[in-house]
């Protein structure tokens, strides 16, 4: 958590903004039509990442796997397939989780992802995204000074949990390179490990701590998950990394994941 946190600023310090959550909207309507992207880039925020994570050969790997031309989606390109220790929770017995259905691999997942704020994406209203209110969102450039309510009253990441794949359908929770439904970011919608489900556009196996809600394609969200007693580890936009009890209030919770809110919040 805390390298991601301190690569988010490396990230900034190097491009003057955070890199977006996706490199186009979160969902497929958008994602296959869009004339900036190439369908083939089907990675979130992890893809920006990289050289400021350590992960300087696998960034190189992506970029020349983007410039081929027959490229077909990075979920089955050679480096999806490397598992990145510091993204994943050991307390998560679904971790280092790779993601095939019927051979059909999706890449490694990993347990850390980025708020997109407090609410869900609306994926006919607003398709990139563009109407949350965190620092994530899809093709985001904030800048820490549009961060409004401060940096150490605004979270940056959090923690998921997976679910395992059966033989015949994918949960995207984690799903860094084939990220097309919403599965690599969180909202403070309710509070951490909620009984409420997550809504990823029908691709959510519920499990015994990875409650799914009913599936809809008109929002998407996924909700911050850990096995720690009691909470989530979460990273604040000026790095530091902290403990929410699944207790805080919901009010404070929803407050801290605007940048730009104008609540008054109080986490002590």
């Amino acid at each position: 958590m805390k390298q991601v946190a301190i690569g988010m600023h490396g990230y900034h310090d190097a491009n003057k903004k955070y890199p977006p959550a996706q490199p186009t909207g979160f969902f497929s309507s958008v994602w296959y039509s869009d004339p900036q992207v190439q369908d083939a880039n089907r990675s979130c925020w992890i893809g920006f990442l990289l050289p400021f994570i350590d992960q300087g050969p696998m960034a190189e790997q992506l970029a020349a796997f983007l410039k081929a031309p027959t490229a077909s989606h990075t979920c089955f390109a050679s480096f999806a397939q490397i598992s990145m220790p510091a993204l994943l929770c050991p307390s998560d017995p679904s971790s280092n989780k790779y993601g095939a259905v019927a051979g059909n691999s999706q890449g490694t997942h990993v347990n850390i992802v980025v708020c997109i704020g407090s609410s869900y994406a609306t994926p006919t209203a607003d398709p990139k995204g563009l109407s949350l209110d965190g620092i994530f969102f899809g093709r985001s450039a904030i800048k820490v000074v549009e961060i409004n309510d401060g940096t150490s009253n605004t979270l940056m990441a959090s923690e998921l949990l997976m679910s395992p794949d059966t033989t015949t359908q994918h949960d995207v929770r984690g799903r860094i390179w084939n990220s097309i439904h919403a599965g690599t970011g969180f909202s403070t919608l309710f509070p951490p490990n909620s009984s409420i489900g997550d809504n990823v556009q029908s691709y959510c196996l519920p499990q015994a701590h990875t409650p799914c809600a009913t599936q809809s394609t008109t929002n998407a969200y996924a909700l911050a998950r850990s096995e720690h007693s009691g909470g989530v580890n979460a990273a604040m936009a000026d790095a530091t990394v902290r403990f929410f009890a699944n207790n805080i209030t919901p009010s404070a919770w929803l407050a801290l994941g605007t940048r730009s809110g104008n609540e008054t919040v109080n986490i002590e």
